[in-house]
């Protein structure tokens, strides 16, 4: 396997609701991808960091409806995870998004099969993109870890 792209990253709070990018370039040799991304911590258990961000949540999102329909409260909603997906193109073509909780991902493509929410490229050879959506980051910090790995022939 040749390392096509590896990057590690720290986040913190300040970071969540961002998008942020990496590209890389596969020869052609390479008949096969594997994209691993992984971050910690996958949860934050704090309390004090997690329940005035339910709350606010619970304000926006809930307030115009009746509490006496369906009470909500902020504790059944904690622990809080960090989110992070990823979502890939090929040569400017959409090929779909791991839209997953898991804070250990693995995605392999090739030209004839994808991982579930991606389809396959046309051809391996060439440019690529992908973007890390960084939806909630509320642990102080979180450290991540993101792999491309090619499959050469032979």
């Amino acid at each position: 396997m040749k390392i096509l792209f590896e990057q590690s990253y720290v986040w913190t709070p300040r970071d969540a609701q961002r998008d942020v990018g990496f590209a890389f370039c596969c020869p052609n040799d390479v008949t096969e991808i594997r994209i691993s991304l992984s971050y910690a911590p996958a949860l934050e258990t704090e309390d004090a960091r997690c329940k005035p961000q339910v709350e606010k949540a619970l304000q926006r999102y809930y307030d115009c409806y009746p509490h006496t329909l369906q009470p909500m409260d902020a504790n059944k909603f904690l622990p809080v995870k960090n989110l992070i997906t990823l979502s890939l193109d090929k040569d400017g073509v959409y090929l779909g998004n791991a839209h997953r909780w898991d804070s250990r991902q693995e995605h392999i493509l090739n030209s004839e099969w994808a991982s579930r929410g991606f389809v396959p490229p046309k051809q391996m050879e060439g440019g690529w993109a992908g973007m890390l959506h960084l939806h909630e980051i509320i642990s102080p910090l979180c450290e991540a870890q993101l792999k491309v790995e090619g499959r050469a022939e032979g």
